[in-house]
């Protein structure tokens, strides 16, 4: 059975010089429940993962992410969803 998986990131509400605004994490799983539906995809499982200073859903797949300890660091959390391909 190969699996898979797909990241939903928060869609970017308004975005400034200095912030960002993110939809609300119930916004972000109907977003993950629509794909599901439209797809028709045999769910395995659903999470959230909490990652650091990630800008687009594919640096969520990223294996070494980084975060130093004076500096800024902001963290985001996805919907994961894996599936059966």
């Amino acid at each position: 059975m190969p699996i898979n998986y797909k990241d939903f990131f928060p869609a970017v509400l308004k975005s400034g010089f200095f912030s960002t605004e993110h939809e609300a994490l119930p916004a972000t799983v109907a977003r993950a429940s629509e794909w599901v539906s439209g797809t028709g995809v045999k769910v395995i499982n659903v999470e959230t993962v909490v990652l650091p200073n990630i800008s687009e859903v594919e640096d969520a797949s990223q294996v070494g992410i980084r975060t130093s300890g004076e500096m800024s660091s902001h963290w985001y959390q996805i919907v994961r969803v894996w599936y059966e391909v």
